[in-house]
């Protein structure tokens, strides 16, 4: 016999009640990020763009910086789904010479200040430098707002609000509070920036979210600012007592040398330890905290993998340095002539020396960006792609397209300022 669904307790057609975005099954609706690029074809790319960019006397680098957001982001999958890289070379051409048109009237500006009040030129930095500092801090969230806007997902982009002013001031109180707590209040200052971008972002007509907090990154990284401020301390208390000993004449000065390059050696490498661990810890803590609706990540980011990735990039660097100062070397018994004259003062018939010299420091130089770019740029980002899972993704098929695309002004400041990122 057939029973009709009562019209009081069911919805037409006699279908269970849905919430769109909703899932039943936690498990289901969750999936792991992953990344399917290979390092060779990675390296051979930066490899390629660094000859480039060595040829073209740096000119080529938005092409490479374009091409690597590219190999990064097609690579990246949820799911099924890849991500997409909509940028192109050209606006960031385009970006970087309206952020010169920007910054050149300040540096006149500061030039002409500095002829009218040479008796104040030792403060005269200081007031650029300030300026310099906002607005990198705006030009980093403006780099930021191009990125999501040229970054999407199922054909939908990402993109931003808010004011790159209102982030920068912002910046420089939790900065400034910082600095005068020797650093204790670094992770409040992380939570409220990441809080503000966040709340800032969406996903189509998916708004985001930030749901960290300062005191979690805190209790996780106080360990690692309690070591580095116990080394800074413990390298001031060894270099007071250098000073006393000197001024006693205790110590000769050849071993009053060598105890202080053993004190700043040591606390570079203490530092240097440090600041992989406290990245990969900052990774994770931001990532955790990143929310669109009820869309939510989780990761399991290990500190040693993100060292291990920082250790590569020092065996390197080791490597390359080696092997420059070994080409130099070969030059020098090659052309002895040449070279010693260099050494003395001379300069005179020296161009081959030259030519070998600046070729070696340049192609030297342009290694060790190969070497960050594959061991750091990217080996940090596909250790932090195999570690996250994102869940509510039942939540992604019900988003529309929404927002529009941001310009590229802020991503030339950031190059120009030097505070950009992949």
């Amino acid at each position: 016999m057939h029973t009709l669904p009562d019209p009081f307790t069911s919805p037409p057609g006699g279908a269970p009640p849905s919430i769109p975005g909703a899932a039943a099954d936690p498990i289901a609706d969750a999936a792991p990020v992953g990344f399917t690029g290979l390092r060779g074809d990675f390296a051979w790319l930066v490899l390629i763009g660094g000859v480039l960019q060595l040829l073209t006397v740096g000119f080529y680098r938005f092409w490479l910086v374009t091409d690597i957001r590219r190999h990064l982001w097609r690579h990246t999958r949820l799911g099924a789904d890849a991500f997409e890289y909509t940028g192109t070379a050209r606006e960031l051409l385009i970006g970087f010479l309206f952020a010169l048109a920007v910054l050149a009237p300040i540096y006149v500006l500061y030039f002409l200040a500095g002829l009218i009040a040479e008796e104040a030129e030792a403060f005269a930095s200081l007031p650029l430098v300030l300026v310099l500092y906002v607005f990198g801090q705006y030009a980093a969230f403006r780099a930021r707002r191009y990125r999501m806007t040229r970054t999407a997902l199922r054909g939908l982009r990402f993109w931003m609000t808010g004011s790159g002013a209102a982030y920068a001031a912002r910046a420089a109180l939790w900065d400034a509070a910082t600095v005068l707590t020797l650093g204790l209040a670094y992770p409040w200052r992380a939570a409220a920036l990441e809080r503000y971008k966040m709340r800032h972002t969406c996903y189509g007509d998916l708004a985001g979210d930030f749901v960290g907090t300062g005191w979690r990154l805190f209790l996780r990284g106080a360990w690692i600012w309690l070591v580095g401020l116990l080394a800074v301390a413990g390298t001031a208390v060894g270099a007071g007592a250098l000073h006393a000993a000197d001024a006693f004449g205790t110590l000769p000065a050849e071993a009053e040398m060598g105890v202080a390059g053993v004190l700043g050696l040591a606390l570079l490498l203490v530092l240097l330890s440090l600041y992989p661990l406290f990245r990969a810890t900052e990774l994770r803590w931001r990532l955790e905290g990143v929310r669109f609706g009820p869309v939510a990540l989780r990761c399991t980011l290990r500190r040693r993998t993100v060292l291990g990735c920082y250790a590569a990039l020092l065996a390197a660097t080791l490597l390359i340095a080696i092997a420059g100062t070994a080409v130099l070397g070969i030059a020098a018994v090659a052309m002895p002539d040449r070279f010693a004259g260099l050494a003395a003062g001379s300069t005179s018939g020296q161009l081959a020396a030259f030519v070998v010299i600046a070729v070696t420091y340049l192609a030297v130089l342009a290694a060790f960006g190969i070497a960050k770019r594959v061991f750091v740029d990217r080996g940090v980002w596909v250790a932090v792609v195999a570690a996250t899972t994102v869940s509510g993704l039942a939540a992604l098929d019900h988003v529309k397209a929404a927002g529009a695309a941001a310009g590229s002004l802020g991503e030339g400041l950031a190059d120009a300022l030097d505070v950009g990122a992949v």
